[in-house]
């Protein structure tokens, strides 16, 4: 059954190609990784791969449409099937419209567990990505858990 997650559009103080080619690139994505934590984590340009709790867990890029979309799947061992979007829709030649939606296909079980936590996630990723974008320091995502 899939779940169908379409985030709070924020707006970030960045033109939309500035944020396309940050997340265009998975390599990018390592320099937001602490440090102690970077070892567990590969990535090329189309991928991002980590080793948590004895799985391999990751995504590559589905499709890139520049400076508007970028569509990422799972790789790897991941628990469900997913497709990963960020949506950039730019305001003005500084200014963008940003989300991030999720489609994900779960069981029943799974969904009754986590469908709100994703939720939740998703708008905390998006909140994360506007603060870092401005320069400011994203809260931490690390006590998020959508663990069963």
């Amino acid at each position: 059954m899939a779940e169908e997650i379409c985030g709070k559009t924020v707006v970030i103080e960045r033109p939309s190609y500035a944020i396309y080619t940050a997340f265009s690139d998975m390599r990018n994505l390592v320099a937001a990784i602490p440090e102690d934590k970077k070892d567990m984590v590969t990535a090329d340009a189309d991928s991002i791969l980590a080793k948590v709790q004895g799985f391999e867990i990751g995504m590559k890029v589905h499709q890139r449409i520049p400076f508007s979309r970028i569509d990422f799947e799972q790789d790897g061992q991941a628990p469900f099937p997913f497709l990963f979007s960020l949506i950039m829709d730019p305001m003005d030649d500084n200014r963008t419209y940003f989300h991030i939606e999720l489609r994900a296909e779960l069981n029943t079980m799974m969904k009754m567990f986590i469908g709100k936590r994703l939720h939740d996630l998703v708008d905390k990723l998006t909140d994360g990505i506007a603060k870092a974008a401005i320069g400011e320091m994203p809260e931490d995502l690390s006590s998020f858990d959508v663990s069963l």
